[in-house]
């Protein structure tokens, strides 16, 4: 295989990140600005590139549809990513013990033996990671659904938010039910900060003035229709524009 099919295989790989609709229109061309722009002999994209193509299009992904009207969404929208960052600093919490785990042998003070350790490792580690992975992915759905105008989303977030008031008294040393792991060895910051997040997004989800969005009667559902898709346009042309513009243009 060439230099030029590699580079063009990679490339079309990054650009999978994008929407889909985003590569149906413009894919093509976008592929051909980047084809363009690389120096010769190059076989694969630089990292700096990669990571800037996957954020952007993992930004058109996540990037909410919600209306300017609608600015309780819009606000509550924005605090679910911010509790998706919360969640992730729990996650690293928990990378961070099981680092100190398997390095000195001890938890809390108290030490294993080499087979405890390798017994923690196969049944624990594992299961502590992809629950804690569990919160970030509910925060990034929740945010699209809500930002879409899902009404059962906005229940959803509901409902989840009386889990995470449970999960609340855990640390507390009250009896209630643990969504997280990391807190407990850290103490309550990570569970209270999601639980204010949480407390927040219901509040801005319930205002009178989002009831509007997320049931709009009649030409104003039409018009939250048109006004969205007017934002994924805006998007999808700017993001073109800024590949144009930082790689260059298509030679005639």
């Amino acid at each position: 295989m060439t230099d030029q099919a590699n580079l063009e295989r990679a490339y079309r790989r990054l650009l999978a990140w994008y929407p889909r609709k985003f590569r149906r229109e413009n894919g093509e061309e976008i592929l051909a600005v980047l084809m363009a722009s690389a120096p010769p002999g190059q076989r694969r994209p630089g990292l700096a590139e990669s990571a800037d193509l996957i954020c952007n299009g993992l930004w058109m992904r996540l990037r909410p549809s919600v209306p300017r009207s609608a600015r309780t969404v819009r606000a509550a929208v924005r605090l679910m990513y911010a509790g998706a960052a919360v969640s992730t600093v729990n996650l690293i919490m928990l990378v961070a013990v099981i680092a100190v785990i398997r390095a000195h042998h001890a938890v809390l003070g108290h030490s294993l033996t080499a087979a405890q350790v390798s017994k923690f490792n196969a049944l624990g580690i594992t299961v502590w990671i992809v629950w804690s992975l569990i919160p970030i992915a509910l925060w990034l759905w929740m945010a699209l659904a809500n930002g879409c105008g899902r009404n059962w989303a906005r229940i959803l977030s509901t409902v989840l938010f009386g889990f995470a008031t449970l999960d609340l008294t855990g640390p507390f040393g009250t009896p209630g039910i643990r969504v997280s792991v990391v807190p407990a060895v850290f103490g309550p910051a990570v569970p209270v900060l999601t639980w204010l997040v949480g407390l927040a997004v219901v509040w801005l989800l319930w205002r009178p003035a989002s009831a509007a969005f997320f049931k709009p009667p009649g030409h104003t559902r039409a018009q939250h229709q048109a006004q969205m898709a007017d934002r994924a346009h805006q998007a999808q042309m700017a993001e073109l524009a800024r590949i144009r513009s930082t790689r260059g243009t298509v030679p005639a």
